[in-house]
């Protein structure tokens, strides 16, 4: 039977990016595994949290996350680093400018058996956000909350995780994000973070086929067509919710 991380104190950051979503993790009191596969980046968040570097409350990892180890080639967006993908489809779009560079991949698996497995997964790797998903399916023990940056495969990616045994999903606008503060330390969230993960995220956790309905009423339907503006994107949230109200 699947178990679920409830007692982790241990959160995954996979998508770093400028290390924002990493600040609010830590500052909230949790330790914080954070893989990017650009260097600059890396080396970017090496700067701002060499205390907590030092303290082993935050480890950097210069990696793409990936279905087997070893090397693959990375596209990091001169324009947008937020678009820099394994999948040069993912990074070069709207014509924007790519560097080719090699880096290391490591696998889910690998990262919960070095650092164990964390209360909450943040997975925002374009391109590769279901490599990811897929691993969750051959792992026993989960981590109690997930998210994912919606795309075009948003009805996949719930398919995979009600098949891991989440029962409990939200929607989180991120467009709204920039306009909202952490409740447990009063921080304001800076636009283009992640934001809350959990209870903290608005709404109450929806079951599978009704979040289904929700998603398919208000991002896009069953045939790929977008319902929203694109000044708006969402996160998809998931719990496993009886393990939740436990807590």
């Amino acid at each position: 039977m699947t178990r679920f991380a409830s007692d982790s104190r241990l959160i995954f950051d996979l998508g770093m990016n400028n290390g924002d979503d990493a600040a609010s993790y830590l500052a909230r009191g949790y330790d914080v595994v954070a893989v990017d596969a650009n260097p600059s980046l890396c080396a970017a968040a090496g700067e701002r949290f060499a205390r907590d570097i030092a303290d082993r409350r935050l480890t950097v990892i210069n990696a793409a996350i990936w279905d087997t180890p070893g090397e693959a080639t990375f596209f990091v967006n001169l324009d947008n680093d937020h678009w820099s993908s394994i999948d040069i489809g993912w990074a070069g779009r709207d014509n924007s400018r790519c560097s080719e560079i090699s880096v290391r991949c490591v696998t889910l698996n690998e990262l919960f058996g070095e650092f164990g497995v964390p209360l909450y997964l943040k997975i925002d790797v374009e391109g590769a956000d279901h490599v990811v998903l897929a691993q969750l399916r051959q792992i026993g023990r989960l981590p109690l909350y997930v998210s994912v940056e919606d795309c075009r495969f948003g009805f996949d990616y719930m398919e995979t995780l009600a098949a891991c045994g989440y029962d409990g999903f939200k929607l989180l606008d991120q467009s709204t994000v920039g306009g909202m503060t952490d409740r447990a330390t009063g921080r304001p969230y800076p636009r283009g973070s992640s934001g809350p993960f959990g209870a903290d995220v608005p709404g109450q956790w929806l079951p599978y086929p009704a979040m289904v309905a929700h998603y398919s009423s208000c991002v896009r339907d069953r045939e790929g067509n977008r319902l929203a503006p694109r000044t708006r994107w969402w996160d998809i949230h998931c719990t496993h919710s009886g393990t939740a109200r436990a807590q």
